[in-house]
């Protein structure tokens, strides 16, 4: 439950060693890598003087970029021709996956099998075009249907020339404001809600003038088919037949390839997971720097993978190869680490909704343990039911296992469980209040309370997201921010005076006496627009501010004004969790009252069904809504601010969760 730590690997080699070093690195899918020419000339990288690294040393004055990328085109469409063929989905089978394989070698035997079937695959082809091409005759002879003309007379006329062409309904208003300026007999023979079809009858010998009065209206000529001889009914039986008739012959030849399949398809399988393996092998080696002999790779590796990796590739590659690893705390300034979260079971899915504000920084704590049990919490408590959280755990459930949808499925099961828990506080199942007793308190019976219980409810979660910003800004060691800034040391205790004295105006209780509260309220306040200065002073600074003061005041003037509406309105905003568990209430007491006016026992149950039907999809959504946004604008306001790099290791597409 936290952001896992990262170590820098670098690895020289032979260059010969390149390909199945990089299909290593691939295989092992925990590499996020570095661009090396980058790392040697910002002289990130460096070797200990020592006899095993005097060849290295001599190349890194003399490096370039890796450019000899594969065309991987050719076989990218015949592997899609053997798909089709074979009709079977393009998947990486990681049991063909290897580091030990010649890949001109294996391409070339699949091109070779891929001429046996050639023809098959073109033929296909060839038919569906065809049929394609018989169908847009069915669509534009539809158009016909009403004139009773025979369209092969029609299109073989000796002297006029006939076009039926489509129009868009501003330019054939064009058409129809000009006609006495065309040289053709043009009338619409069909009107669509954005086009306008129209038959054209055109002297031959002028048919060059309408040719450019039509095109000046951007029109498409609808082809007919001049082989057919009949009114539009009949073509149209024709050409259905026709089309029928090249479906058989389209399902013959695939049929015909069935043999071929259970001869190729594992062969095929097998090359898709290799090309895909090699694409991310091109990815990693286009990361590679080059000298005359050797090639320089780097990344971050997890630090529970260094060893792993280090082995494989030790074991698999030239005795002479140099494995090196750093701590990425010991680094000058450079690339930032990428993040990579290590939650439990329990915790995961959220990082789906986390990765959607920003990813955590990799000095930064992992907010999603906190996150998911307080986005629980707050679900729960506004959507507090029995029955219907029931009914989103199952949907949960359903998008996890049949959608294959795992992060947002294990989500919505979640808070189906957290629903049903407050359904148990409630008492209430399917709205229902009367059923069973609730363990803890009816909101509908206790107003003030339930809203009381959601503000303090904020304050307890907005002071936990203080203790993550204190930590955070203590980790990045943030001094001016953590002490004095509006989420450090002095905007907590900023929140809390001004939090008491609140409470001491609005129930008239001495928790804070006023004089004091004011005085430390403005001690705390010119604290924080003094932030820079003071800690450069602590520090030792010569130079008090970064930028001019002018500049600087203003700016932290605005800064206050923006710490005193957003600390109080933090806090109110949480007033719409007891809200919500009102409305829930509310809303199913509606649904029940009309149940009543009914006045019939079926016809009850139905608007009582329809209502949970209508709870659980537009006020669970409401509800899935407004807890994100207290979390996003209210909570990680205080401490978070994702602007982490995503750890994105070379691996294969699908084969790791």
């Amino acid at each position: 439950m936290a952001v896992e730590k990262m170590k820098i690997i670098s690895i020289v080699g032979k260059r010969d060693d390149l390909d199945k070093v990089s299909r290593l690195v691939v295989l092992n899918g925990n590499v996020h890598m570095l661009n090396a020419l980058s790392e040697i000339n910002a002289n990130y990288f460096e070797l200990e003087a020592s006899e095993d690294h005097i060849q290295a040393m001599q190349e890194l004055s003399d490096i370039k970029p890796y450019i000899n990328r594969k065309d991987f085109s050719k076989y990218e469409e015949i592997l899609k021709a053997f798909h089709k063929i074979f009709d079977i989905n393009p998947s990486v089978n990681s049991k063909y996956l290897s580091s030990e394989y010649d890949y001109e070698k294996l391409f070339e035997e699949i091109a070779q099998k891929y001429d046996t079937v050639r023809e098959i695959c073109e033929g296909i082809d060839k038919k569906l075009a065809y049929i394609n091409k018989l169908q847009e005759y069915i669509d534009n002879i539809s158009y016909l249907k009403h004139t009773g003309l025979d369209i092969r007379q029609l299109m073989s006329l000796e002297y006029m020339d006939f076009q039926l062409i489509m129009l868009s309904k501003e330019n054939f208003l064009k058409l129809k404001l000009n006609y006495e300026n065309i040289p053709s007999a043009v009338f619409q023979v069909y009107a669509a809600e954005d086009n306008s079809i129209v038959a054209a009858f055109t002297p031959k010998s002028i048919k060059e003038d309408t040719e450019r009065i039509f095109e000046s209206l951007n029109y498409k000529s609808l082809e007919l088919p001049l082989e057919y001889k009949g009114i539009a009914e009949e073509i149209t039986g024709q050409l259905s037949k026709e089309i029928e008739r090249e479906k058989q012959e389209i399902a013959g030849m695939k049929a015909s390839a069935a043999d071929y399949k259970k001869s190729y398809s594992s062969e095929v399988i097998r090359a898709y997971s290799l090309l895909e393996l090699e694409k991310k092998v091109e990815h990693v080696k286009s990361e590679v720097a080059i000298g005359q002999q050797l090639f320089f790779l780097f990344g971050f590796v997890p630090v529970g993978k260094l060893d792993e990796i280090s082995n494989t590739i030790r074991q698999n590659s030239d005795k002479d190869i140099i494995i090196i690893t750093e701590e990425v705390e010991k680094r000058r300034a450079g690339h930032a680490p990428p993040t990579k979260l290590k939650n439990n079971r329990l915790f995961k899915p959220f990082e789906l909704l986390i990765s959607m504000y920003g990813t955590p920084s990799y000095n930064e704590a992992d907010p999603t343990p906190f996150f998911a049990l307080s986005y629980m919490l707050l679900f729960g408590a506004m959507f507090g039911d029995i029955g219907q959280g029931l009914v989103i755990l199952l949907g949960g459930l359903f998008i996890k296992y049949k959608l294959r949808s795992s992060d947002f499925g294990g989500i919505i099961s979640r808070l189906g469980v957290s629903s049903m828990f407050f359904g148990l506080l409630y008492g209430s199942i399917f709205g229902n209040e009367h059923i069973i007793h609730g363990l803890w308190i009816k909101p509908m019976d206790n107003i003030n309370s339930v809203l009381i219980s959601a503000i303090i409810l904020g304050v307890v979660l907005i002071n936990i997201g203080y203790m993550f910003s204190l930590s955070n800004l203590y980790q990045r060691r943030d001094f001016e921010e953590g002490v004095f800034g509006r989420e450090g040391i002095v905007g907590y205790l900023f929140f809390w005076t001004l939090l008491l004295t609140v409470l001491s105006k609005a129930t008239d209780a001495i928790v804070f006496p006023m004089p004091l509260a004011f005085t430390l309220l403005g001690l705390l306040l010119m604290i924080m627009v003094f932030k820079q200065p003071l800690a450069n002073k602590i520090k030792g600074h010569k130079v008090l501010y970064e930028e001019p003061p002018g500049d600087y005041y203003i700016e932290a003037g605005f800064g206050i004004i923006e710490t005193l509406l957003s600390i109080l309105s933090n806090v109110i905003s949480f007033i719409r969790v007891g809200a919500f568990a009102l409305n829930h209430v509310g809303l199913y007491i509606a649904f029940a009252t009309m149940a009543k006016m009914v006045g019939s026992a079926v016809g009850g149950f139905v608007v009582l069904v329809i209502g949970n039907i209508v709870i659980i999809g537009l006020e669970g959504l409401i509800v899935f809504i407004q807890s994100l946004r207290l979390e996003y604008y209210e909570l990680f306001s205080k401490y978070y601010t994702g602007y982490g790099i995503p750890y994105k290791p070379a691996r294969v597409d699908g084969e790791r969760s």
